[in-house]
């Protein structure tokens, strides 16, 4: 037998009603980006690179990154940035001046073409694994996945 699905019929609304007056507006608050909630973007993903290309990571490694994204996903940048946690006190997720970073990492950002960005935000996942991206409002748009922190092959290397 047919099951009879008793949909109501849509509305058409006018064009006048469709589409709310658009009004400019100014004088927003900086800070707003702090409190929304994290989202991601893909698009920026250094695979080639040889210790922080995206294409070195296997199944099981994939399986851990997505499930800290998952994660993440309902914090607000605030929340997030106040996490702590390691060996020593300080925030797991921060930003990181391009500056400060080692010559052959900022040469790699260059040939990315993304000299526009003088920052880089860090994502801790583990001990030895870090995320790099480029922020952008609430959008982390991921560029490296670092399984070499606190080493010499890391994007940024620690001083232990």
């Amino acid at each position: 037998p047919k099951v009879k699905l008793d949909i109501p019929a849509r509305q058409i609304r006018t064009a006048k009603e469709a589409i709310p007056s658009r009004q400019i507006k100014t004088g927003g608050d900086p800070e707003s980006a702090e409190r929304e909630t994290i989202a991601w973007h893909f698009h920026r993903f250094d695979t080639s690179h040889a210790d922080w290309g995206w294409d070195k990571l296997k199944a099981p490694q994939w399986k851990v990154v997505l499930q800290h994204l998952v994660s993440f996903e309902g914090l607000t940048w605030a929340n997030l940035k106040q996490q702590s946690g390691g060996r020593r006190v300080g925030t797991n997720h921060h930003s990181l001046e391009i500056s400060v970073l080692p010559v052959d990492t900022r040469k790699r950002w260059a040939e990315l073409h993304l000299d526009d960005f003088d920052t880089v935000f860090s994502l801790r996942v583990s001990n030895t694994l870090r995320l790099y991206g480029v922020r952008d409002g609430r959008v982390l748009q991921f560029v490296w996945h670092d399984p070499h922190h606190g080493s010499n092959r890391g994007v940024c290397p620690t001083n232990k």
